[in-house]
């Protein structure tokens, strides 16, 4: 129960949104780097008239110096929407809301007073009444029985399950979900089955013309696994696993759009870019490419969806990916690739959210 006086942000106010009364709208241009180390232009352009909607939370990002975020739109949050969903405006309609989340200073080492559990726990509630109130007021003023894909990474993910457990599973706005794409949270289901446990009506995306489903996924290297101690769930619990690549399982080739510079979502946590040509190459995009480079397969019982790189003889590419969450400058090995989950993937889902959004509109009953 949250502490009496609290109110959720007010979402008929322009200024509490990142994203939805005003379009965000940046240079998403991407530059393609070829396996010769030829390059070419790839240009970005929004969705005219898009099928569905998306709403999105964004993860941990938060400097504020409180244990929750200022109610002001930041470089931060803004930096979240540029890496993570911007690209998803060629598919749909964006709406990400400003919410108080607990802020990534808090979670510092460095803090001279961590909060208590009851603490935390008091502003995590907050943090998801906000985005309860965001939703509420997206679908009475905004939706108009429109479909609409949730997006949320990490404690946005987290928040957004909350909202999923109180205000669509099983309730009529399942009616309204496309999809759910979750990545860096757990979502669990017992062994053997598709629903339960996080969510008792949503099961996993296993291909894109599947509708009302969640896609779940942590990026990790495969030659830097979690450790197995590190993976911990009660006996007969399945942690869901979906890779965008390949949604009917196997290893797929991903589709990324990483920032030319090696800006991620923290670039507190986030190692320098190396070089991404054995080739001088001068980026004047912000975001590049790399066909046929990458692929990636669920492994580790579904905790996580392993990277290998499959450059060819000759490639002239490195391969090099910043993105591993640094503690002290190491790789935190729980954590893998978690600053760019979404990056990695971003074509691939780009293409299923498309897809899905189609057959979604073809579910429709035709107009009188």
């Amino acid at each position: 129960m949250i502490a009496p006086g609290f109110q959720p942000l007010d979402y008929s106010q322009s200024r509490n949104w990142v994203c939805g009364p005003h379009p965000c709208r940046d240079d998403l241009s991407a530059t393609i780097l070829e396996a010769d180390g030829s390059t070419r232009l790839e240009p970005f352009r929004p969705a005219a008239h898009a099928l569905v909607d998306c709403f999105y939370v964004y993860p941990t990002v938060s400097h504020s110096p409180g244990l929750l975020a200022d109610p002001a739109v930041t470089a931060d949050e803004r930096r979240a929407v540029l890496q993570q969903v911007e690209r998803f405006t060629s598919v749909c309609r964006l709406f990400a809301p400003l919410y108080r989340q607990v802020t990534f200073t808090s979670m510092q080492r460095r803090v001279l007073r961590k909060p208590s559990r009851a603490e935390a726990a008091e502003a995590a509630r907050r943090a998801q009444a906000d985005v309860l109130a965001a939703w509420d007021y997206y679908l009475a003023h905004d939706n108009h029985g429109r479909g609409v894909v949730l997006i949320g990474h990490s404690q946005g993910a987290g928040v957004l399950i909350g909202v999923i457990r109180q205000r669509i599973d099983g309730a009529a706005a399942q009616n309204l979900l496309v999809s759910a794409v979750l990545p860096g949270a757990g979502v669990m289901v017992p062994q053997g089955r598709e629903t339960g446990l996080t969510f008792k009506a949503i099961p996993p995306c296993r291909s894109d013309a599947q509708l009302g489903c969640v896609i779940s996924f942590n990026m990790v290297r495969a030659e830097r696994p979690i450790p197995p101690a590190a993976v911990i769930r009660p006996p007969g619990v399945t942690q869901v696993c979906t890779n965008p690549a390949a949604l009917s399982g196997g290893p797929g080739g991903l589709k990324p759009y990483l920032s030319a510079t090696g800006d991620t979502i923290i670039p507190d946590l986030t190692a320098p870019q190396p070089p991404w040509s054995k080739d001088e190459l001068k980026l004047r995009t912000p975001f590049v490419t790399m066909p046929d480079l990458y692929t990636a397969e669920c492994a580790g019982d579904g905790a996580y969806l392993a990277v290998s790189l499959v450059a060819k003889p000759g490639d002239r590419r490195t391969g090099a990916l910043t993105g591993d969450w640094l503690t002290d400058g190491k790789p935190e090995p729980t954590m893998g690739l978690h600053l760019i989950d979404l990056n990695l993937a971003a074509g691939n889902l780009v293409e299923v959210l498309r897809r899905q959004a189609e057959a979604y509109v073809r579910r429709l009953p035709p107009a009188n």
